[in-house]
């Protein structure tokens, strides 16, 4: 029998079952959350977002909401949300050198930022990043204590050789190269011409761009007596595979620092190496650019024509006729179909939704809108009765199109993944909810 006082006690119980669902966001003041961490000893984990953000709300209604997330953040850390564009959001936002959004924070009762994060990402992504908050938290020399020690004394030769030493031990730091041409401009230490040298840039193999201190100190040794001598067993084929890493390193620090100068000298480089250096070359390597630096219309320029020639050379009608032929085929077991990998329609509508989901992110014109569309609702026609297609063609839709007629092309997609048994039927429920509630979407 249901009483009055077994229902009260389930109304008093829900709120405390919705807090457990997810991270708990405190309501109050910033310093009120960092007072609140500082006396229960835990780390406060601050959430930088923006109203427009959409890789902000899709975590706020995704991964933020996890079962499992909350528990853990729950127990290690006093959370807060900081919008970095209203009240004393951008004071905070330069105090704690918030760049890029969502940028994840976090800080320890000193006041000292021991690790920080950026970008939307998957639960068990985002919960390795707070596991990786803790231990820096107690850890003296952790990378985001190093880092953050190396932003307030750039001359320390010292600190920069831990800085280097931990980023050798952890492998990820987007100033990784900077850091290490500022330890070979400062440190008096080590002599380019020694053993100890060549062992260093072996070392950081990875990280070492042309005209740079490191691609001096090579060119001016190399070939030299000491190097020689050096330069040999294991080290040799490090040394002999330089040219080629260090094509790759300086394109993406040329996309970080934005400047065209490192792609250039890249491609010299490269041709005098005996790589490959003709104008295809040289387009890929600045498509390459224009796309990871965010210049749309130089993006576009490169690329657009190229799309038009592919979209064109699509046989549509036949490619449908043979996409929806295997289906059937397959669909009454024929041995031959079941063996064929995929139709060319398959391999035409990934290919288009790869170039469109980059291409359309720059779009700005009705008549580019339009074109987009065009071209996108081709590899909807090649490939019919394909949930991650039309959920593709869905995509699209919502952003350079009707945004009704994507959502009910969605819930088709998604229909069509229950009967498919898609694994990634819940990535299309999710988007879903997202048009629904009117809300931006990641290609």
């Amino acid at each position: 029998m249901i009483t009055k006082k077994s229902i009260l006690y389930t109304l008093l119980l829900l709120p405390v079952l919705a807090i457990a669902q997810g991270i708990h966001f405190e309501k109050g003041s910033f310093q009120q959350a960092f007072d609140k961490a500082k006396k229960e000893n835990k780390v406060l984990f601050v959430d930088g977002y923006a109203d427009w953000c959409a890789p902000c709300k899709k975590m706020a209604k995704t991964v933020f909401m996890e079962e499992e997330v909350g528990a853990y953040f729950n127990e290690h850390f006093v959370s807060y949300k900081l919008n970095i564009e209203k009240g004393n959001g951008p004071k905070l936002k330069e105090k704690y050198g918030i760049q890029g959004l969502p940028s994840y924070v976090f800080i320890d009762a000193n006041d000292e930022v021991v690790y920080r994060s950026s970008s939307a990402m998957p639960a068990e992504e985002f919960l390795s990043e707070a596991k990786a908050a803790m231990a820096s938290a107690n850890n003296p020399n952790s990378i985001a204590r190093l880092s953050e020690l190396y932003n307030k004394n750039k001359e320390d030769e010292a600190l920069l050789a831990k800085y280097l030493d931990k980023l050798l031990e952890v492998k990820t730091d987007k100033n990784y190269t900077d850091i290490l041409e500022q330890y070979l401009k400062v440190q008096t230490s080590i002599a380019d011409s020694s053993q100890a040298m060549v062992n260093l840039l072996a070392n950081h193999n990875k990280q070492l761009v042309f005209g740079g201190e490191a691609d001096r100190i090579i060119n001016e040794n190399l070939k030299t007596k000491a190097w020689k001598k050096y330069v040999r067993k294991d080290i040799r084929e490090i040394y002999q595979g330089l040219p080629k890493k260090m094509i790759t390193a300086t394109t993406e620090y040329a996309i970080v620092k934005r400047d065209t100068t490192y792609l250039e000298l890249t491609f010299q480089r490269a041709g005098e190496a005996g790589f490959t250096a003709n104008d295809a070359q040289r387009k890929r390597m600045y498509t390459y650019y224009y796309l990871n630096s965010g210049q749309g219309e130089k993006y576009k320029a490169l690329v657009h024509d190229d799309i038009v020639k592919y979209v064109a050379a699509i046989d549509k009608e036949g490619s449908r006729a043979f996409y929806l032929d295997w289906l059937q085929k397959r669909a009454e077991g024929d041995q031959e179909a079941l063996r064929m990998v995929r139709p060319n329609a398959v391999k035409y509508s990934e290919d288009l939704y790869r170039m469109l989901k980059d291409y359309v992110g720059f779009v700005n014109t009705q008549e580019e809108k339009k074109e987009v569309l065009s071209w996108m609702e081709v590899a909807y026609y090649i490939r019919p009765n394909s949930a991650e297609n039309t959920s593709n063609y869905a995509n699209i839709l919502y952003v350079a199109g009707d945004k009704n007629k994507a959502i009910e092309v969605k819930e088709e997609a998604f229909k069509l993944g229950q009967e498919e048994n898609l694994k990634r039927l819940s990535a299309i429920k999710g988007e879903l909810d997202l048009m629904k509630a009117g809300e931006d979407i990641l290609l």
